[in-house]
């Protein structure tokens, strides 16, 4: 392979899993705004449910960076790092499938395998930068989680499409918390949440030109 294409390709192959760890995050956060507008056109009003524990899974898999980190940090070889990795990605897999079984939403399942599978590129291919790519990650996504969290909890937030009726039909046995009160500010927190998220793997966590350069030179 000529040297040049081969750079590109080294150049293009970052961008194409920040891409893939983007996109998934403007689809759910693009989902989740028109089940807030017309919540039966998806899956009957599954989906009202499903925001609710949108941000409380989100909530768990943010621990997933502390994890992750603690792998690279204790692996230097890559091939350990990949079985590592691996078996971190199974675990937390097998959870967002119990919880996508458990509402009956199986688009779930390969909108959250597209994010951690974006995610998860970006660290193995490139390992120098992975535990500052991960600490950065799980910062963001902290503090973005934080600023949501307290929005839906003390900014008005309007029903829009879930009104009571509905959640009498699709939402009976809700319980009392304020999120399954008013499900319309879980949903427009994780609309949010998830759109910011994206827009940080574009933005802030992209790969950098330096980086590139340097996987380059090691090549």
């Amino acid at each position: 392979m000529p040297a040049h294409l081969h750079e590109q390709i080294n150049r293009m192959i970052p961008w194409i899993a920040t891409i893939v760890a983007a996109l998934p995050c403007f689809y759910l956060s693009w989902i989740l705004v028109n089940v807030w507008r017309e919540p039966m056109a998806w899956d009957d009003g599954n989906w009202v449910r499903l925001g609710v524990g949108l941000l409380l899974l989100e909530f768990i898999l943010l621990h997933s960076g502390a994890f992750m980190m603690g792998v690279l940090g204790q692996q230097k070889d890559r091939r350990q790092q990949f079985k590592g990795a691996i078996a971190l990605l199974t675990f937390y897999s097998l959870m967002v499938w119990a919880f996508a079984k458990s509402l009956d939403t199986p688009a779930l399942i390969w909108i959250f395998a597209g994010i951690i599978l974006g995610r998860s590129l970006n660290l193995l291919l490139n390992p120098k930068d992975s535990k500052q790519a991960i600490m950065a990650r799980s910062a963001i996504g902290v503090l973005f989680y934080l600023l949501v969290v307290f929005g839906t909890v003390f900014l008005p937030i309007p029903e829009l499409g879930i009104s009571s009726s509905v959640l009498n039909e699709v939402y009976p046995d809700r319980g009392g918390g304020l999120w399954e009160r008013e499900p319309e500010r879980a949903i427009a927190g994780a609309a949010l949440y998830f759109f910011l998220i994206g827009l940080a793997e574009i933005t802030m966590l992209r790969p950098s030109n330096n980086t590139s350069n340097t996987n380059n030179s090691n090549d």
